[in-house]
């Protein structure tokens, strides 16, 4: 058996496919003597998971005594052309597959248990342990300052330990924004993404950002420059609240890695506060946020002389979203007014908070 003749949709899986999963384990632990006897599945996240099509699933295990939950979620790669096209030109999906292989052992950011994980050409399969009750946050509602504070902690605790550290060979595999080419690959795709998504969304956004993003495209390189004089770590690349699961004991869980890569740890910080909360809320909260974040990082571990920039830092990331963001959400379409929503907050509230942070002063750096 190969998971190339499984169904793309989770949802389609049946028992004798999961029984495979499950007594392979791929890149996870195998459990040889799981049998799967029955399956009900329902879609998960179909307004907010951009680059995955992922299943809720409960099994029924032919031994009672199988020492596994009954609660999973499956993921498997998106089957939308435009995020199937950002999720190639970025790997996601292999690189989430080495997420959970190797870099998951390592951290200390609560994350889900991994039960199976097989990759095989241009597809790959995941099953991990569904977190239920806990729940993902509402991005278009915002984060509430409770969990804001529960994330910035959380991502400060994922960045410690990789802070301004040499780069290991069991972490070869995870890419870096200093990566040969990245960037340049990065400029030619954010330039041609420009056209599209000045027509798509350039009436929400303010001229004078629509002309910083035109301003930044050509100046990518300066900015990599910039950045990578400056303490690195493994950052999450995609850290907002659809991609944590908020316990009732004060406790949140990050998923969803499908972009963990070497970059600045203020790149995280800006796409979270700038995209995640309300404009309000950001105001207000975002002095606290940043010094929850600084603080963090030096109770963890990091030396406090590596922080200083931490906060100018966070400032220049709002041009660097407002590439990637350019570049993504116009190859991906908003089928529902879910996903249009979530699209048209996120983009209004970093550019917001670019014009907040004057981040266009940068510009003249690169």
């Amino acid at each position: 058996m190969t998971i190339q003749d499984f169904p793309n949709d989770p949802t389609q899986l049946e028992a004798d496919h999961l029984t495979f999963l499950f007594q392979h384990g791929g890149l996870a632990a195998p459990n040889p003597d799981a049998q799967v006897v029955s399956v009900t599945s329902r879609p998960l996240a179909a307004g907010s998971a951009f680059l995955g099509c992922l299943a809720a699933i409960e099994v029924q295990w032919a031994d009672t005594n199988t020492r596994l939950p009954h609660r999973f979620v499956v993921k498997q790669p998106t089957q939308d052309p435009g995020g199937r096209t950002v999720g190639t030109m970025l790997n996601v999906w292999v690189r989430e597959a080495q997420f959970y292989a190797y870099l998951a052992p390592l951290i200390t950011t609560p994350v889900p248990n991994c039960r199976a994980n097989f990759v095989e050409e241009d597809k790959t399969i995941l099953i991990l342990d569904d977190l239920h009750p806990a729940s993902p946050g509402d991005q278009i509602k915002g984060a509430s300052p409770d969990q804001a504070h529960l994330a910035v902690e959380a991502l400060a605790q994922l960045h410690a330990p990789f802070w301004n550290k040499p780069r290991n060979s069991t972490l070869s595999w995870i890419p870096g924004i200093d990566g040969k080419g990245v960037v340049e690959g990065l400029g030619k795709a954010m330039a041609a993404s420009l056209p599209r998504f000045t027509s798509r969304f350039g009436d929400l956004l303010p001229d004078q950002g629509i002309q910083w993003l035109n301003d930044f495209v050509p100046l990518l390189g300066g900015w990599q420059r910039e950045l990578t004089s400056k303490p690195l770590t493994i950052t999450h690349a995609d850290f907002r609240l659809a991609n944590m699961l908020f316990g009732s004991n004060d406790d949140v869980s990050v998923i969803d890695w499908q972009t963990a890569m070497f970059s600045g740890g203020a790149t995280d910080l800006s796409f979270f506060l700038a995209t995640n909360l309300t404009l309000e809320n950001r105001r207000r909260l975002e002095e606290d946020l940043v010094r929850t974040y600084v603080e963090t990082l030096v109770g963890h571990g990091v030396a406090r002389s590596l922080t200083v920039s931490v906060r100018e830092d966070y400032e220049q990331a709002h041009l660097w979203w407002m590439g990637m963001l350019a570049n993504n959400l116009s190859n991906i379409e908003t089928p529902d007014d879910e996903s249009r929503q979530l699209f048209e907050a996120m983009l209004t509230r970093l550019y917001g908070a670019a014009l907040d942070a004057h981040s266009g002063r940068f510009l003249a750096n690169y």
